[in-house]
């Protein structure tokens, strides 16, 4: 299955597991590249994984085919949650560190 297609799927169904481990298959080295930026390898890194394929997936639903390329769809998804992760992470350290 081509990952437009998996968005396709995605789009009427977040919860597709097929559409998303063929996502997931067809993009890993540009989403795993992502994750480690941010995270390395490790657990952290395997959650951090699991959170940004569950929002992609439920982004999926904003996907054109007229105006994204897939994987800069994916890749843009990809990137926002380790972002989003990496700053709530950072203020959860603050926050225990002054309390």
């Amino acid at each position: 299955m081509k990952t437009e297609r998996a968005l396709a799927r995605l789009a009427s169904n977040h919860l597709d597991e097929v559409a998303l481990a063929e996502l997931y298959r067809n993009d890993k080295e540009k989403i795993d590249g992502v994750v480690t930026q941010w995270f390395g390898k490790g657990t952290i890194a395997t959650d951090a994984l699991s959170r940004v394929l569950v929002r992609i997936a439920k982004n999926a639903v904003h996907f054109c085919p007229q105006f994204h390329k897939p994987e800069d769809f994916i890749l843009g998804h990809a990137i926002q949650e380790c972002q989003r992760l990496y700053s709530e992470a950072n203020t959860r350290i603050a926050l225990a560190h002054f309390n």
